[in-house]
């Protein structure tokens, strides 16, 4: 889309806000961004926005500047059903997220990798096996940088690897991937969309616009997303972890083999993959399938998956404590997430549960927990719920916060044992996002490491009066008709998974640790408070309400994710909460270039052309048509890709 001189309303100032609304200034756009939180939360972005000669309304959203708009770029975060969007589509201006938009000013190919679980490790994978293999790639989207950060800085031909949400996608118009994929589907994000089949749908829609000649990535293992192969325009390759495949990328007898028509070869072994949990070994399998269809070097791939780490907060490991191994799965904001990291351990959990209740139901976890989790340690506003629907599983102890948890935890490990968040919630009612969560973890298990280095280990000499005996739970409740088995739950088929809302009372818990001056991480407290203090007093009645402490005020943010820009002025005045507005006066001039937000490696073997992501020379309002160049990671008129190397 040529954005020349239309007024462009970016809404929601955050990572991918940010970059999106630079991007369009950068090509000629008259932009305004637009976002309800107050002045006071972007003093530090707001020099370079008035550099560039931006408008700004801030704390505030009215009607009036939607409908004064050309064009209307969205973040993420922000609900496509917001009721001046809403007005907008209904004065027929044009609405696109910002991961389209971006696409309007790069030439490459495009990869859209979704899912309900997964998305980052398969992303972050293949990118690995494509930068290994020689090509210039852009690793963003949901994870990282946005894939507006990549304008004006990737080089024409370079493979845009791009972790895509059911946010992202929902709003799509033209969006078309080269590859993409689709990993499974599971209950998620019902706080957002108003039921299953919604967030199926957008899901799905990353498949919208592709043709005949473009790939989609299908996990066979999965009856809803195996499904989907007739119903989409373009070519299947399926992936299994199960089974053997007639075609497609799966494993046998312990090895991963890719097999078309007439040809197989054996790319690796399943013990080269250094990720834990079967659910990691299907994300590797989605990875390869969509590096085979790009044209990657075997042995670029074998070589990325043996080297590659879980990324931080996807079940990563943190460190062992006196015997007792801390895992960080903060990604884990789904139930299905959780059973799938659950799977990955036999027995000896202490289970880390809660956070803002997203309106899944937490059912499908109960067939997992008996023999497996010592007890489950409830945290955040998702507490009561999680508590009423686990009864007489296992021991429930109302641990409020997180520190709370981890230390309490500890406390009733014993050497062999795992400490596991994985809190089946988002985050945001006491952190800012996943990421802080996870990180928050990993320095309580750190501190709780250094003073158990001072002395003896403390989970296996505190008094009998220090231990917290469990909390009561409500009393059993029968789980609806319906409800899915483990197996089911593990299949994360969309057809035999009830979702379930849920009017979720704010639980009370403990204040937040205190925050350093300047950091906006939450930071334990110079001294985990000790165990007496944290435990309760042994009474042994079981019908024990659990204790109460203060109430938690929740709100909603759009997006979580900071950006650090460079100063370039500064404002004369202190910001306060007041809102403001400001109105662009013309043009925009260029800041100073960015460091480049990705590794673009020259290419050592010939990029795969096909259709390309491009800028559109279309002039006037609206979006310019689709400019194809011939050719393709594989002629079009093969039903199948071949092997390289085995013809």
């Amino acid at each position: 889309m040529d954005v020349r001189g239309k007024r462009v309303l970016v809404v929601g100032l955050a990572r991918s806000g940010l970059a999106a609304a630079v991007a369009l200034a950068r090509h000629g756009a008259i932009v305004t961004v637009s976002d309800r939180k107050p002045p006071a939360e972007f003093q530090d972005l707001l020099p370079p926005l008035l550099k560039e000669k931006m408008g700004l309304e801030l704390g505030s959203q009215s009607q009036e500047t939607f409908l004064r708009h050309d064009v209307i770029v969205i973040s993420p975060g922000v609900p496509w059903d917001l009721p001046q969007l809403q007005e907008a589509r209904r004065r027929q201006i044009p609405i696109y997220p910002e991961v389209e938009a971006a696409t309007w000013f790069l030439e490459g190919t495009l990869v859209g990798i979704t899912g309900s679980n997964g998305k980052t490790t398969t992303t972050a994978l293949l990118g690995d096996m494509l930068q290994a293999s020689g090509f210039p790639t852009f690793v963003g989207g949901n994870i990282g940088n946005a894939l507006s950060g990549a304008v004006g800085h990737a080089a024409p031909g370079t493979f845009f690897v791009t972790e895509l949400s059911s946010f992202q996608l929902e709003g799509i118009q033209q969006l078309r991937p080269r590859v993409a994929v689709m990993l499974n589907l599971s209950p998620n994000h019902l706080d957002r969309h108003p039921n299953l089949e919604a967030y199926a749908q957008a899901k799905q829609r990353i498949f919208r616009n592709q043709r005949s000649e473009d790939f989609a990535i299908l996990n066979a293992d999965d009856p809803w997303v195996a499904a989907l192969r007739t119903v989409i325009s373009a070519r299947p390759v399926l992936f299994s972890r199960q089974r053997e495949l007639v075609e497609g990328v799966f494993v046998s007898a312990g090895k991963i083999r890719y097999r078309v028509r007439h040809l197989e070869r054996v790319l690796f072994e399943t013990r080269d993959v250094a990720l834990r949990g079967d659910f990691n070994l299907e994300d590797v399998l989605a990875a390869t399938a969509a590096a085979c269809m790009l044209g990657a070097d075997f042995g670029a791939m074998r070589k990325a998956v043996r080297e590659f780490q879980a990324v931080e907060h996807r079940l990563e490991f943190v460190r062992e404590i006196a015997g007792v191994a801390f895992y960080n799965n903060s990604k884990a904001t789904s139930v299905d997430a959780t059973v799938k990291s659950l799977e990955a351990f036999e027995r000896g959990v202490h289970l880390i549960l809660g956070g803002k209740d997203k309106g899944a139901p937490y059912t499908p976890l109960l067939p997992l927990l008996k023999g497996r989790v010592h007890e489950v340690l409830l945290i955040g506003a998702a507490a009561p719920v999680i508590a009423e629907q686990l009864a007489g599983s296992v021991e429930l102890v109302q641990a409020g916060d997180l520190a709370t948890a981890v230390r309490e935890a500890f406390v009733r490990s014993r050497p062999g044992d795992t400490v596991l968040l994985a809190p089946a919630c988002s985050s945001f009612d006491q952190f800012k996002n996943y990421e802080q969560r996870g990180r928050a973890f990993k320095e309580l298990a750190m501190q709780l490491a250094r003073e158990v280095s001072k002395g003896p280990p403390v989970h296996r000499k505190l008094p009998a009066a220090a231990r917290r005996e469990p909390l009561p739970s409500p009393a059993p409740v029968v789980p609806p008709a319906g409800t899915p088995s483990v197996e089911a739950s593990s299949q994360s088929s969309a057809s035999v998974l009830e979702p379930a809302r849920h009017e979720t009372p704010a639980i009370k818990s403990a204040p937040p640790a205190a925050t350093p001056a300047g950091s906006t991480e939450p930071q334990p407290s110079a001294g985990i408070p000790a165990v007496s203090q944290l435990a309760a007093e042994k009474t042994g009645a079981k019908s024990q309400e659990p204790t109460s402490v203060q109430h938690l005020e929740l709100t909603y943010v759009y997006e979580v994710d900071a950006v650090e820009m460079p100063e370039i002025i500064k404002l004369p005045v202190r910001l306060d909460d007041e809102p403001l507005t400001f109105q662009p006066l013309g043009g925009a001039e260029s800041i100073a270039d960015e460091p480049l937000p990705f590794e673009a490696r020259p290419a050592v073997a010939a990029a795969v052309s096909g259709p390309r992501i491009h800028k559109a020379r279309a002039k006037g309002k609206g979006r310019g048509p689709a400019d194809e160049r011939p050719g393709g990671p594989r002629p079009a008129s093969e039903p199948h890709p071949k092997l390289p190397g085995l013809d």
